[in-house]
């Protein structure tokens, strides 16, 4: 019977990392061939930055050119609708009854293998051959692969010794973001390389992506208030002079790491090597600027130094702010959902704004310092020395 190596994934791009696995799985296992078949998009993972399949599949056929054994199939893009593995593999074996297939994954997807859509009818269809891959510890590895033979001691369930690759896609798209495509160069087949040089791919952040990726990630509300956060700031910013964009940008960021607890903000602050103040950590919930901040940077390539503070400061404001800082903390506390009861009305502030940003900025500030003294809520110094800015221009 032939044997057959399938290696799947959005290749988004596609990189020597996923060559050098079909590799080593095509000479370990005897493989005739490996077939490289882009996925559609799947509905667990973000879309974000994700290319047109055209793209994708064009990029797998440049990459396939660098062995004679691989071959590249469009059968999942073909079909329509959510593509599953276990259905992928069940009509393979339909058309191809002959073919006896092996399913190639990395280290990552096999400690996840349970949670795939009837993992058990793929251990039929296929030999499963998974890998390693940097981030995930050998020993986790051979423990999920311990464990599914435990639990389908009929599978057929191999490993493939690799190497873990040095670098991601997702580090990839970061570089040509960033404007550093040479940085990773090595790690990408020249034709593959060429391409995304020539048609521009992954070189600029739309707000049109950002607000879809809001849309999927946030809740309902808080995705509206972002919505209406990035439009007003964007009207701050004509209404001052200068162009929207960098505003709308901010705007539908500021909020990215609202979602999360308390404990999980000052958690993924210190994971990630985010400065936390005592009263950041008493009160974690005024960290989701900061971590907002970083994760515009880390998950959507925002690499403008104004913008990411702007995020970082909408919540408390800082002394010496930008005018981008100013509209979206505007805009943060005066968005149409807002209803507090604020001195003056927060309807005569919102009619300030458009006439004096600062003035406007002083009145926020001023009444957000009152309800945290009258509540009883602890004050970040940061909102307090700004206030203090303000204070001296506007009560001489």
């Amino acid at each position: 019977m032939k044997k057959i190596g399938i290696l799947g994934g959005t290749f988004n791009p596609i990189h020597n990392g996923h060559l050098a696995l079909a590799s080593a799985a095509m000479e370990q296992y005897g493989l005739e061939e490996v077939w490289l078949m882009p996925s559609k998009l799947p509905p667990h993972k973000s879309h974000f930055a994700m290319l047109s399949e055209e793209h994708r599949l064009t990029m797998t056929q440049l990459a396939a050119k660098t062995n004679e054994k691989f071959r590249v199939s469009d059968f999942e893009l073909a079909r329509e609708g959510l593509t599953y593995t276990s259905d992928t593999l069940e009509l393979l074996k339909e058309e191809y009854p002959e073919i006896h297939f092996y399913f190639i994954i990395g280290g990552d997807s096999l400690v996840n293998f349970l949670s795939w859509w009837r993992p058990e009818r793929i251990l039929e269809l296929a030999t499963l051959l998974a890998a390693g891959r940097t981030g995930y510890e050998a020993e986790q590895v051979e423990k999920a692969t311990s464990d599914l033979r435990e639990r389908f001691p009929e599978a057929e369930i191999g490993t493939v010794e690799l190497s873990d690759y040095p670098i991601s896609s997702n580090e990839i798209r970061e570089a040509f973001f960033t404007g550093e495509p040479e940085r990773v160069k090595q790690f990408l087949p020249d034709r593959v390389y060429a391409y995304i040089q020539e048609h521009r791919l992954f070189s600029k952040v739309t707000f049109s992506e950002l607000d879809a990726e809001m849309q999927r990630v946030l809740p309902r509300k808080r995705y509206l208030h972002s919505v209406a956060v990035a439009h007003l700031a964007a009207a701050y910013a004509v209404s001052s002079g200068y162009a929207p964009e960098r505003a709308l940008i901010a705007g539908i960021l500021h909020d990215c790491a609202k979602a999360y607890s308390d404990e999980q903000l000052v958690s993924d602050c210190e994971k990630y090597s985010v400065p936390v103040t005592e009263v950041e950590r008493r009160n974690g919930f005024l960290l989701h600027g900061k971590l907002g901040a970083y994760y515009a940077r880390k998950r959507y390539f925002i690499t403008d130094e104004e913008i990411l503070s702007a995020i970082s400061y909408h919540t408390t404001g800082r002394p010496g702010m930008t005018d981008l800082e100013k509209v979206v903390f505007l805009a943060d506390y005066l968005e149409p959902f807002r209803t507090q009861p604020t001195t003056p009305d927060l309807n005569e502030i919102r009619r300030i704004a458009f006439q004096d940003i600062d003035k406007a900025v002083y009145l926020a500030l001023k009444n957000t310092l009152r309800y945290l003294g009258e509540s009883g809520q602890e004050i970040d110094m940061t909102t307090a020395d700004t206030y203090e800015e303000y204070r001296k221009r506007y009560e001489k």
